[in-house]
Parts: C-alpha cells; structure tokens; sequence
C-alpha cells in the first residue's frame, strides 16, 4: 500500500500521525469480530450479550426466544421493537412473539374505581384461551412494551372461554374469560 501523504494538520502532529496511520490498517483487519449489528456474523455464544447490548433481555423477550435463530430474529427487531415501545403497535408485536395471534386492543375502558383515569385502562382481546399463569407472564411482557402511562385492564378472551357443560374442572387453572 502507498504511504499516505497526511495534511499539515496530521503531519505536524505525531499523535495525530500514528492516529492516522493505524486508521489505514483497518481495512486489512477481520471485522466480524466487531460487527454486531450484523447478527448473522456474531458467534453463538455471544448472542447473549448481544442481546443485552440491544436491550432485549428478561421481559422485553429474550426469555421468550428458545432457539438461536429466534433470539437472532428478536435482536435483528429489536431496534424497530424499541422505537415503536409504548404503542399499540408494539403490544401487538410481542403478543404475536408470544404466539397469540392478531389481537384487539381496546381502549379508554370505564372502570368504576377511577373513572378520572379511565383513559388509562386498556383491555387487550385475545383469539384463544390462556390459562390464569400463562396470564400473568403475557402481562409482564406486555408491561415491558405498553405505554408507562396505561394500566393493562384484563386479557380478555370471552369469545373463547369454555362452555358451562361440565366437562371442565374449575380448579383455578382457567379464568371465566379473562386472565
């Protein structure tokens, strides 16, 4: 490689010079090591902190992921994730994520105990039946991309509960269509 002839300003300086002269050996270096917005490149056993450096971990659904290729996909959405974070559009993704399907969000609920916040109460419409554990973990999620200001309501899924026919226990395992 041809030896650079640097500025006045870069010549003058010896700091400068070394600086400049170590920036040009950069190309010649392996670059994948480095490159972590490039997921694809990055070796396994550091998606892990990966993950942390794109603020994906815990509730914010790495504990979700159980693949390597899932947890890839999850950092690659992680940027978009964490821009659109306190809107319905990223409840919406990470119900999907959790493998609920489209759901309905409805919002400004009257809710007899605060009805000066009522705007604040939202309710989220499911497209199948969730047990009352698996309920509470969807709300730790959803907290983690809902709006600060807004209170998660109830997880609705009335339009799927189970029949009254008796083949059901009522053990506490199921709500009556809301978890």
């Amino acid at each position: 490689m041809a030896k650079l002839i640097y500025p006045d300003v870069i010549r003058k300086d010896i700091k400068f010079t070394a600086l400049a002269d170590l920036a040009s050996r950069l190309d010649s270096l392996d670059k994948s090591q480095i490159m972590t917005s490039i997921i694809e490149l990055v070796d396994d056993k550091y998606i892990e902190l990966l993950a942390e450096k794109w603020s994906v971990t815990g509730y914010d659904g790495y504990l979700l992921e159980d693949s390597i290729k899932s947890k890839r996909s999850l950092i690659s959405a992680a940027v978009e994730l964490h821009k659109y974070k306190g809107t319905p559009w990223a409840i919406k993704q990470i119900c999907q994520k959790l493998g609920l399907g489209n759901i309905t969000i409805e919002e400004n609920l009257s809710v007899p105990d605060d009805p000066e916040n009522e705007w604040a109460y939202y309710r989220i419409l499911l497209n199948g039946i969730v047990t009352l554990a698996q309920g509470k973990e969807i709300r730790k999620y959803v907290q983690a991309f809902a709006p600060a200001r807004s209170e998660i309501e109830s997880l609705d899924y009335s339009a799927h509960a189970h029949l009254y026919n008796d083949t059901i226990t009522y053990d506490g395992t199921y709500g009556h269509g809301a978890a």
